[in-house]
C-alpha cells in the first residue's frame, strides 16, 4: 500500500488530489490518506445545496462549501476531525464499502476505538452514534473510498449549518443532525485531534507492507489546476430545479431520492433527480431521456429502465423510481 502525507486543509485541494491519483497518476497499490479540513461542509453528487445547507451560516461563519464527486450526503467537517481516503484498482464497477470500511475499522480497533458498520455506508460508537460516514465514486478501472472520522467536530456549528430532509430524518426516527452523531473522543478523552491521526495513521502503517510517496512540485501544479476545472463554485451552488411537482422517498439502505418535474400537455419536462443515493448516473442524461415522453407508467418505466441498465442507482430499482414519480398523482 502507499501512503501519501496530505499537508493542506483545503478540501477543494484535497478532492483534487483524489481525482488525480484516481484518473491521471494511476499507482498500480492500493492509496491511503489521511486528513483534514478547515471548516467545510461537503456536499454529495446529487445533492441541492439550498435544501441541504444553511448558506447564510456558513457564510458568516466562514465555512467552506465544496461538491464531491461520490455520491451519499452532506456532511461537516473540521480540524477536530479528519477524513481518510483509499484508492484501490478493481476488475468489476460495483459500489462496495466493505474493505475500505473493514480497513477503517480494524485500525480503530488496534488503537482502542470500537465501531461498528451499520447501514450501508455508516459506522457507529458503542453508544450507536454515527461517528463516520463512507462515499465512493468509481473509474473504469479504480475505487475511490473516502470517509470521515467524527473525533471531535465542533457539533453546534455542524448542526447550524446543516438542514436535514425531514423525509429523512422520521425514516430514521431522529429529530436532527446532532441527535444521530456522536464524538470519537468520548472514547479517548485525553486525546487530542493530532494525537487521533497520529496513532490512526500508525495503524494503517503497520496493516500491511507500506511505500510512503511524497508530492511533487509536477504533482502540485496540475493538482491546483484539477481544483479550479473539477471544483469550482458554479458546481456548488446550482440552482434547484423549477418544476411543478416534487416527489420524494427515503429507501432504506439506500437513500434519499428527490424527483422535481412539469407536465405539459401530459409530457414529462424539466426532470431533475437528486438526493443522497450511490450512482455514476448523469442527472443531465436522466433528464435528457425523459424530456417530452408521455407521462404514463408503462412508457416511464421503459425509459427509466433503460437508463438504469446502464448507470445503476444502488439499492433502487426502476420500478421504484416509476412508483415515486406517480404516488399522489
Amino acid at each position: 500500500m502507499i501512503t501519501i502525507p496530505v499537508a493542506s486543509l483545503d478540501a477543494c485541494h484535497n478532492f483534487a488530489l483524489e481525482y488525480y491519483l484516481v484518473t491521471e497518476k494511476k499507482f498500480t497499490d492500493s492509496i491511503f490518506m489521511l486528513w483534514s479540513t478547515t471548516p467545510t461542509v461537503m456536499l454529495g453528487k446529487y445533492q441541492e445545496v439550498d435544501t441541504e445547507v444553511n448558506l447564510k451560516y456558513a457564510k458568516q461563519h466562514n465555512i467552506n462549501v465544496i461538491r464531491r464527486l461520490s455520491g451519499g450526503g452532506t456532511i461537516y467537517t473540521d480540524e477536530g476531525s479528519c477524513q481518510f481516503t483509499l484508492i484501490r484498482p478493481i476488475n468489476k464497477k460495483i459500489i462496495d464499502f466493505s474493505n475500505g470500511m473493514q480497513l477503517i475499522t480494524s485500525a480503530l480497533h488496534q488503537i482502542g476505538f470500537f465501531v461498528t458498520p451499520d447501514s450501508r455506508n455508516d459506522l457507529i460508537d458503542t453508544n450507536k452514534f454515527k461517528v463516520s460516514g463512507n462515499a465512493q465514486y468509481l473509474t473504469n478501472d479504480r475505487c475511490l473510498h473516502h470517509g470521515s472520522l467524527l473525533f471531535e467536530p465542533n457539533q453546534t456549528v455542524m448542526s447550524n449549518v446543516l438542514h436535514a430532509d425531514s423525509v429523512k430524518l422520521k425514516a430514521k426516527g431522529i429529530l436532527s443532525v446532532h441527535q444521530r452523531t456522536g464524538n470519537l473522543k468520548q472514547q479517548h478523552p485525553s486525546w487530542s485531534p493530532a494525537k487521533f491521526k497520529h496513532h490512526l495513521n500508525a495503524a494503517i502503517f503497520n496493516s500491511a507492507s507500506q511505500i510512503i510517496y511524497h508530492l511533487n512540485q509536477k504533482d502540485e501544479e496540475r493538482i491546483d489546476k484539477i481544483a479550479k476545472e473539477k471544483f469550482h463554485n458554479s458546481i456548488v451552488y446550482t440552482p434547484a430545479a423549477q418544476s411543478n411537482y416534487l416527489k420524494k422517498q427515503y429507501f432504506n439502505g439506500a437513500g434519499l431520492v428527490q424527483l422535481r418535474f412539469t407536465l405539459k400537455k401530459n409530457k414529462l419536462t424539466d426532470v431533475h433527480i437528486s438526493g443522497d443515493f450511490f450512482s455514476d448516473i448523469d442527472p443531465q442524461k436522466f433528464a435528457n431521456v425523459l424530456e417530452g415522453i408521455s407521462f404514463d407508467p408503462a412508457t416511464v418505466y421503459q425509459v427509466i429502465n433503460r437508463i438504469l441498465l446502464q448507470f445503476p442507482i444502488v439499492g433502487i430499482t426502476a420500478n421504484e423510481l416509476v412508483a415515486l414519480m406517480f404516488d399522489g398523482k
